[in-house]
C-alpha cells in the first residue's frame, strides 16, 4: 500500500512539473504582445488593489482568487511580472560592546535588497500557479562581504474545480508547493505573515523558528475544499524534495535544504464568518514532521506544530477604510531523537512557543499604518541556546507606516509602488532584557529602523 502511494505521488509530482514545463514553453513563444503590468492584475484586467490590501495580504476576494487556482481571466502570453526591493537598515547599536566589532555588514547603506521574477497564472481552465524567483543581493557573508544567491522562491501550483455560484462558490482543489504554508489564503500562516517585508541583511530576527516558521524547501503535495464560501478544510503530506521534485528546490541555499522521513501530515482548518466588507476568520493548523536521521543515529528529531489563528477585517462601503486584525500562536514540542544524549540538546524533548498580533488601518488603500506585537518563549537548553540563562526567549513590538501612490508610473497605470518605514523595538533578546549573549549587548541595542521601496511592474 505504501509502495502505492509513493509511486501515485511521484506521478502526480511529474505530471505537475510537465504540465508548468509545457505551459512556459507556450507562454514564452508569444512575445511580440508583451505588457509591463503586475501578472494576475494584467490577467484579469483588475487593479492589484481587488485582491490585496497591503500585498501580499489577501481581500476576501483575492482569498478566492488563489483557492480558484489562479484561474480568473484569460491566460496571458506573458505571463511575467517583476520585483526589485531597495532599502536602508539601520540598526541602534551595531558593535560588540566586549571587542568593538562590527556585527552586521551593510547597516545604514542603501543597498538593493533583492529581486524577482513572477510567472504562472491561469494555465487552463481548472489548473493555474503562483512561481517566483529571487535574487536576493544579501544572501551570504564571508568576512562581511556579501554575496548574490538567486533560487526558486514560493512556489504554488494547483487543480481546481469549482462548484456553485459566483457569491457562494465551494472548490475542490489540489496543490504542489515547496515552502510550507505558502498555499494558504490567511495571512496569519508563517510564510505569508506580517511583516511582510523585513531586512535580509543579516540582523537581529525573531528569534528561533519553529518548523513551519523556518521557510525551508520541500515538497508538499495537498487536497484542500472551501465549502459555500465558509469552511476550508485542507490536508497536505510534506516529503524530502527529492527526483523529479528536487526542482521545487532549484538554488535553495544549502541552510534551507532539509531531509525528512517518508510522508509527513499537515492540516488546516478554517471557517468564516460574515461577508466581503467585514468577515471573521478562524482557524486551526499544525504538522508533524520527522527529519531524516543522521547516518549515527537510529532515528531523526521529530517536531510536532499546533497553531491557531483569527483574522478580522473591515471595509467601509466606500472603500476609503479597511482595518485588518491578525493573530497566531505556534506551540512546538520538539523530540531530540537524534540530538540526545550527544551534546546537542540538554533534554530530550523541548517546547517553543511563537506568538505573533497585528492591527492595520489602511485609507484610500494609500496611507496606512500598522502595529504588531511578538513573542517567542521556550524551555532552557544550554546545548541549543548559547545564552546566558540557556532561553530562547525573544519579544518586541513592529511599528510600519505605509505609502502606495496610485498611478506613478504614467507610462504603466497598473504597475505598482510602495513605500514602507518600519521601527523594530525589543523588550527582550536571546532570554534576557540586558546583557543577554556575555557581549554587554542588551536587547534594545538591536532595535531597527528599515525603510524601503517596493516595485513591481
Amino acid at each position: 500500500m505504501n509502495n502505492m502511494y509513493t509511486f501515485l505521488k511521484r506521478v502526480a509530482a511529474i505530471a505537475w512539473l510537465i504540465i508548468l514545463a509545457v505551459w512556459l514553453i507556450i507562454g514564452f513563444g508569444f512575445i511580440s504582445n508583451a505588457h509591463a503590468n503586475p501578472l494576475f492584475a494584467r490577467q484579469t484586467s483588475l487593479k492589484c488593489s481587488s485582491c490585496h490590501t497591503i500585498y501580499p495580504e489577501l481581500t476576501p476576494f483575492g482569498r478566492k482568487f488563489k483557492l480558484g487556482g489562479y484561474t480568473l481571466g484569460e491566460r496571458e502570453k506573458i505571463p511575467l511580472a517583476f520585483m526589485a526591493i531597495v532599502s536602508r537598515n539601520s540598526i541602534r547599536d551595531n558593535t560588540d560592546k566586549s571587542t568593538g566589532d562590527k556585527l552586521f555588514a551593510k547597516n545604514r547603506e542603501l543597498v538593493v535588497e533583492a529581486a524577482s521574477l513572477f510567472t504562472g497564472g491561469k494555465f487552463t481552465d481548472y489548473a493555474g500557479g503562483f512561481v517566483q524567483w529571487t535574487y536576493n543581493n544579501l544572501s551570504t557573508t564571508d568576512n562581511q562581504r556579501y554575496v548574490g544567491h538567486g533560487a526558486l522562491d514560493n512556489t504554488d501550483l494547483r487543480l481546481v474545480k469549482m462548484t456553485g455560484s459566483e457569491e457562494k462558490p465551494t472548490f475542490f482543489g489540489l496543490t504542489l508547493h515547496n515552502n510550507p504554508t505558502v498555499q494558504d489564503v490567511w495571512n496569519t500562516t508563517p510564510a505569508w505573515s506580517f511583516p511582510y517585508y523585513s531586512p535580509t541583511i543579516a540582523g537581529p530576527g525573531r528569534g528561533v523558528a519553529t518548523f513551519l516558521e523556518s521557510g525551508v524547501r520541500v515538497a508538499g503535495i495537498g487536497a484542500y475544499t472551501y465549502l459555500f464560501d465558509s469552511l476550508y478544510v485542507e490536508a497536505t503530506s510534506y516529503s524530502t524534495a527529492k527526483g523529479p521534485l528536487s526542482a521545487l528546490r532549484w538554488g535553495t541555499p544549502d541552510v534551507q535544504r532539509v531531509s525528512l522521513s517518508g510522508s509527513n501530515p499537515y492540516w488546516r482548518i478554517a471557517y468564516t464568518f460574515g461577508g466581503d466588507h467585514q468577515n471573521l476568520t478562524i482557524g486551526n493548523f499544525g504538522s508533524r514532521v520527522t527529519m531524516a536521521a543522521p547516518d549515527a543515529t537510529p532515528q531523526g528529531n521529530r517536531f510536532t506544530d499546533l497553531g491557531f489563528d483569527a483574522t478580522y477585517q473591515f471595509f467601509s462601503k466606500d472603500d476609503h477604510h479597511i482595518i485588518t486584525a491578525m493573530a497566531s500562536t505556534i506551540h512546538e514540542k520538539a523530540d531530540w531523537r537524534a540530538g540526545f544524549p550527544n551534546g546537542n540538546n540538554d533534554n530530550p524533548t523541548s517546547n517553543l512557543r511563537s506568538t505573533r498580533a497585528k492591527l492595520s488601518y489602511l485609507y484610500d488603500r494609500t496611507y496606512g499604518i500598522t502595529g504588531a506585537v511578538f513573542k517567542l518563549t521556550g524551555d532552557a537548553d544550554f546545548a541549543r541556546f548559547p545564552t546566558n540563562n540557556g532561553k530562547p526567549d525573544t519579544s518586541g513590538y513592529i511599528v510600519e507606516l505605509n505609502y502606495w501612490p496610485h498611478y506613478i508610473f504614467n507610462w504603466d497605470p497598473q504597475a505598482n509602488v510602495r513605500f514602507g518605514l518600519q521601527y523594530t523595538g525589543y523588550t527582550k533578546f536571546n532570554g534576557s532584557k540586558t546583557n543577554y549573549d556575555s557581549t554587554l549587548r542588551d536587547a534594545k541595542d538591536n532595535n531597527t529602523l528599515y525603510l524601503y521601496a517596493w516595485f513591481m511592474f
